[in-house]
């Protein structure tokens, strides 16, 4: 009996401990968690002092820039591997995009320029047809957009503005392209938007017949860019969109030419995974007569489109 006592008397014993070493254990973790939550409110202090020391420089130094690339690539080859359609065949693809901008922002006045590069090659070979031809002998994106902004703020939310703007190829230079300058106004709404409202503006389209031949005409062009970063998780996530049309005062009559009109939206999307590294993606649309109307084919209305996914690194 006093056997049984003992060992009821130990086992208690040993419960009341292990209840006492829970309820410490316990309460270390919660001081802990006191401790950490301290440690992160310093840190959310700190970075944002920093982030109001670099405000303070930019306004100083009045420059903002930054730099976003994509590239994608992609090997494939078969072998005589019969489920395959093409049993023998290899095909390589490489993308490179490029979004690049520099702004100066005054309390009198600013100065935005922005650059969009898209190229893309594809070369796919098949066994025993056609002839054998290099990455880069085929091209399948090719854009360049680049834009000049300067304006004289009258609030801080409204300026007088002139644009300079240049919209084509690298491979295939001002056949198709236009070129547009003009004056007006800018809408500044928030911050990293800009929307351009030019009532008299020049434009020059070259069309895709060769020789540069050109026609211009004299309408309204408007524009609108924004920027922004965002952070999902402690991970970046950029976005960057440009939409610029371009409408003539005049059209020709039927049967007398094609309409100048034409629009075009491109998009860069990044999102970070590791380090500044993660997906990016390029897509865009754009619709202009004058380029369409002299593809075999070629309807007016027509759309033309293009996307590219591949690895990215922005700062």
């Amino acid at each position: 009996m006093k056997k049984i006592q003992l060992l009821l008397i130990m086992v208690f014993s040993v419960s009341i401990m292990s209840a006492q070493t829970i309820e410490e254990l316990k309460s270390m973790k919660a001081a802990k968690a006191a401790e950490a939550a301290d440690f992160q409110g310093k840190a959310d202090a700190i970075n944002a002092e920093i982030a109001g020391i670099d405000a303070q420089i930019t306004e100083l130094t009045g420059w903002t820039t930054g730099l976003n690339g994509t590239i994608g690539f992609d090997f494939a080859n078969s072998d005589k591997w019969q489920a395959n359609p093409n049993p023998s065949a290899e095909s390589s693809s490489l993308g490179l995009g490029i979004t690049a901008f520099a702004n100066k922002d005054q309390a009198k006045y600013f100065w935005n320029n922005k650059g969009i590069f898209q190229k893309a090659w594809q070369d796919v070979d098949i066994a025993g047809v056609g002839e054998d031809d290099d990455l880069f002998d085929q091209g399948t994106v090719d854009i360049i957009n680049i834009s000049s902004l300067a304006g004289y703020k009258l609030t801080p939310k409204l300026a007088l503005s002139g644009l300079g703007e240049l919209n084509t190829s690298l491979g295939n230079f001002l056949e198709p392209g236009t070129a547009d300058i003009g004056i007006g106004a800018t809408w500044l709404p928030m911050t990293g938007m800009t929307v351009v409202i030019h009532p008299l503006n020049y434009h020059l389209a070259w069309d895709n017949a060769g020789e540069l031949q050109s026609t211009g005409a004299l309408g309204a062009k408007i524009r609108a860019d924004y920027g922004r970063e965002l952070n999902v998780m402690g991970k970046k996530v950029g976005w960057s969109t440009t939409f610029t049309t371009y409408i003539p005062y005049s059209t020709p009559a039927e049967g007398e030419g094609v309409s100048l009109q034409e629009y075009t939206w491109l998009n860069t999307l990044a999102f970070e995974v590791w380090r500044g590294i993660g997906v990016g993606v390029n897509f865009g649309f754009r619709q202009a007569d004058f380029e369409t109307a002299l593809i075999e084919g070629g309807e007016e209305g027509t759309i033309q489109k293009f996307y590219q996914i591949g690895l990215n690194y922005g700062f």
